[in-house]
This record gives C-alpha cells, sequence and structure tokens, in this order.
C-alpha cells in the first residue's frame, strides 16, 4: 500500500511538474499557453499595469510541482531537486523551437490566408508624433509558412493610444517556408492639431494583408 501511494505520488507531481513548464515556457510565437487559457476565460494575460499574470499560477504549480516532485523521488534520485531543475530548463527551452517545427509542419498546406502569421509577441516599434507628422520604427517577425512567395502589405495602426494618426503602408516579400525579420520605418501623419508624442511598444498593431502569391 505504501509503493502504490509512494507511485502514486510520483505520478501526479511528475504530471503537475510537466504541466507547469509546458504552460510558462513562451512557444514559438512569443505566447505561452497560460495565455491561450486566461484569453479562453475572458481575462487578459497582459493588463495595462504590464504585468505578465497569466504566468504567474503556472510559476506558482511550478515551485509547488517541484518541491512534490523531489519529496518524493529523494529516495531513488540523489539530489532530486537539482537534477529536476535542470531537467525542467531543458524542456521548457525546447518547447519554442518544437513547436515552431510542429507549426511549419502542420500550416505548409494551410490556405493563403493563413499562410503567414504576423509574431506580434516578438516584434517590437518605437513612434514619435510631432506636429502633424508621424513616424514609426519596427522590428517585425513574420512565419511564412506555405510553398509559394508571398508580398504582404503591413500597415501601423496606432488607434488605440492616439487616434487621427494614419500611416502608409509598405510593401514587403516573404519567401515560402521562411523566417523573416524586417527592420523598417513607417512614415505618416495626423490629422488633428499639431501635437507631440512618442512611446514603444513591445506587441505593435499591425495589420498584414497578403496582396500576391507567386506560383
Amino acid at each position: 500500500m505504501c509503493a502504490v501511494t509512494i507511485f502514486s505520488h510520483k505520478i501526479i507531481s511528475s504530471v503537475l511538474l510537466a504541466f507547469s513548464v509546458m504552460s510558462i515556457a513562451p512557444l514559438y510565437n512569443g505566447r505561452t499557453v497560460s495565455d491561450y487559457i486566461f484569453e479562453s476565460l475572458g481575462y487578459s494575460s497582459w493588463p495595462e499595469d504590464g504585468a505578465h499574470i497569466s504566468v504567474i499560477p503556472g510559476v506558482v504549480l511550478y515551485f509547488a510541482a517541484l518541491i512534490w516532485c523531489a519529496a518524493a523521488f529523494r529516495r531513488t534520485l540523489p539530489a532530486a531537486g537539482l537534477f529536476l531543475i535542470f531537467l525542467s530548463m531543458g524542456a521548457a527551452s525546447g518547447i519554442s523551437p518544437a513547436t515552431e517545427y510542429a507549426a511549419f509542419s502542420l500550416k505548409q498546406f494551410a490556405p493563403e490566408k493563413e499562410a503567414v502569421e504576423y509574431l506580434k509577441h516578438r516584434s517590437e516599434c518605437s513612434h514619435l508624433v510631432e506636429r502633424k507628422r508621424a513616424g514609426m520604427s519596427c522590428t517585425l517577425y513574420i512565419n511564412h509558412y506555405g510553398k509559394g512567395e508571398q508580398t504582404i502589405s503591413v500597415t501601423p495602426d496606432l488607434s488605440e493610444n492616439i487616434k487621427d494618426v494614419t500611416f502608409k503602408s509598405k510593401t514587403f516579400t516573404v519567401k515560402p517556408r521562411s523566417k523573416t525579420i524586417i527592420k523598417t520605418r513607417f512614415t505618416g501623419f495626423y490629422k488633428g492639431k499639431a501635437a507631440s508624442d512618442s512611446g514603444w511598444s513591445s506587441e505593435p498593431e499591425l495589420k498584414v494583408a497578403i496582396l500576391y502569391t507567386a506560383e
């Protein structure tokens, strides 16, 4: 009976430890499983104060499961806690490339509109509005899963922060089955009264549209 109890403790604690690691480790697109869970429940994973609250339950669960798992394996595995820490770190570092490989494998036959993905959570932009002129410098991450070269149109959107700012679209060509990093600057104008504003965003709002697909 005691052996069965110890075995069940090992199984349950190991499963919880694995789940916690998968929930807080970043996926290929910069998001986490916790982000998707929070959003499916109607909550924001990144509130306005900037705290990544969706990973907090996963972090708490990780340390609780780590302590439980180390205690369950302490008789059969010397230095179980240290071993499990390194094991979980290795597993976490492998989640991003593993999910990226899965995305390229599963989406290679996706429709054209779904073959190009803008990785919002990996991209970043800084903007500057001076009087009537507006500028935005961006580093954008684009994945193209399809087999044909595509031309895309990219348009920044600052409507959530500053209204009446319009940027000119720019077009780019992405190669088939590629990961593309685009560093560019957008220009635009401010329709309202002369104003001054600047800022930086790690998750810039952009409209990405497919214009042309080469055979």
